[in-house]
């Protein structure tokens, strides 16, 4: 079992055992640092939630008896900050933890206000004692069944009861899976690797399809084009018998430039069928 105290005053110090250093007192009459406390917290607490005083109280009685079992011959008066610190953390380490809760890791942190209020205010400083007395004693039902990494537990208290938060975790969620499941997380991994490299063949070979297509249109775009100029350039020759550029608008009428176009190759025609027959001839 660990515990790490961490004081809000100096958050990155951590405090594991009671200060040794001297310490410059400032003296207070006991009368006048009583006047500090109007009301204890715990009864404000108590008065405000009625269905949880009995509770409430049952915590400060246990923190009452750590007290006068191991600190009540100290008076708290006249002591610094950091005496009174080293004081409570020492009361603290009294309190025992069930045995099942023996790899349990818990870090505290007070704040400011809430070490003023537990040094003014000794029914909150008990029942903030008695908190952990009955926190300890609690079993982990789940020891000796393969749950025994414990627990990472954090614990924050302010100036007043409704300050205080708690949470805690498993130690187990930062363990390696089991080895059949790593077993199954690679093979898993696997599949999912071979189904995304399918996929990005799959697209890859539609994309290339497409590519093509796009190819194969333009070439024939780019055919009928020169198709176009070279009967344009036919077209121009028969009708007025001077090549044009390739840019020439066709004529208005179509059906004009077939006909000549027609005739031109009737001409080419039988002029080559009279060069055929007098190669015959000869």
């Amino acid at each position: 079992m660990s515990i790490t105290y961490t004081s809000a005053i100096n958050p990155q110090t951590n405090l594991t055992e009671p200060s040794t250093g001297s310490c410059v007192k400032t003296p207070v009459s006991s009368n006048s640092f009583k006047d500090h406390v109007k009301e204890s917290v715990v009864d404000e607490y108590k008065r405000k939630h009625p269905d949880h005083a009995r509770h409430v109280e049952q915590q400060v009685k246990a923190g009452r008896a750590v007290r006068e079992k191991y600190g009540n011959a100290i008076p708290t008066e006249n002591m610094t900050m950091a005496e009174y610190q080293a004081y409570f953390y020492a009361l603290l380490d009294t309190i025992p933890y069930d045995s099942t809760r023996v790899n349990d890791t818990t870090t505290l942190s007070i704040s400011d206000e809430g070490w003023e209020q537990m040094r003014k205010d000794p029914d909150y400083e008990a029942w903030i004692l008695g908190y952990f007395v009955e926190d300890r004693a609690v079993r982990n039902p789940f020891f000796g069944w393969g749950h025994n990494d414990g627990s990472i537990i954090f614990e924050r208290f302010g100036a007043s009861i409704e300050e205080h938060r708690g949470d805690g975790f498993s130690k187990s969620i930062f363990k390696g899976n089991d080895p059949d499941d790593d077993e199954e997380d690679k093979e898993d991994w696997w599949i999912k690797r071979h189904r995304r490299m399918k996929k990005l063949l799959k697209e890859q070979v539609e994309r290339d399809q497409k590519e093509d297509a796009a190819r194969r249109s333009a070439l024939q775009q780019e055919y009928a084009r020169q198709q176009y100029i070279s009967r344009q350039r036919h077209h121009n020759f028969l009708t007025a018998g001077t090549p044009n550029s390739p840019d020439v608008p066709l004529p208005q009428n179509p059906l004009t430039s077939v006909t000549a176009f027609t005739a031109y190759d009737n001409i080419l025609g039988l002029f080559s069928s009279n060069i055929t027959t007098l190669q015959l001839l000869s």
